[in-house]
């Protein structure tokens, strides 16, 4: 995807005409470090790091009580016979599967978390980009981690007036024109 893209604009910026050439307009922004930097994603972040730990002690309470059961059976295991050893052993099996199942159950857990955590907050960075893009005339603008964007001269960097105007409130209200989303609502009625 990324070569047809860049495919694309070598094509462009090689046509013919030098007036088309001008007017082609790059940028690119870091999303991920803006996610990190701006008031929202900094309590997101907070708030799933408490819930990764909350998860996090779980599993270790798991695995450590299952090593101590392992432990046990070693120190026993001359002394039980063969068929409670064998017993044993596919009860730690399965114990062991158990705390395997809840370690990929948390990870979907958290991944689903993160998404509807950061969601919000990367669809308001993108109402921000595409007015940034409008007003200040940008073709393209690239998210340096998912574009391939290896290099690029950092004046062409849009990620501190993302983060800027995020935190001063930009883009909170719903869209509103020809690229608002259709529904039903009704306005607000006017005060006397």
């Amino acid at each position: 995807m990324s070569r047809w893209l860049i495919l694309g604009v070598f094509l462009l910026s090689s046509a013919p005409g030098r007036s088309f050439a001008e007017e082609l307009k790059l940028g690119f922004v870091d999303l991920s470090r803006a996610l990190g930097e701006t008031d929202d994603g900094r309590q997101a972040k907070a708030n799933l790091k408490n819930v990764f730990d909350q998860k996090q002690k779980e599993i270790d309470e798991q695995q450590a009580d299952l090593k101590q059961s392992v432990d046990d059976l070693e120190k026993k295991r001359t002394l039980m016979p063969a068929d409670k050893v064998r017993e044993k052993e596919a009860e730690l099996q399965q114990r062991m599967q158990k705390v395997q199942q809840t370690y990929m159950r948390h990870q979907q857990e958290l991944q689903a978390k993160e998404q509807e955590a950061t969601g919000k907050i990367v669809e308001r960075m993108n109402r921000i980009l595409q007015k940034i893009a409008a007003s200040e005339n940008f073709t393209m603008i690239f998210d340096r981690q998912q574009g391939g964007v290896v290099f690029a001269k950092p004046h062409l960097d849009l990620t501190n007036d993302l983060i800027r105007r995020y935190n001063s409130g930009e883009g909170a209200a719903a869209p509103t024109g020809p690229d608002a989303p259709t529904g039903s609502t009704k306005p607000a009625p006017k005060k006397p």
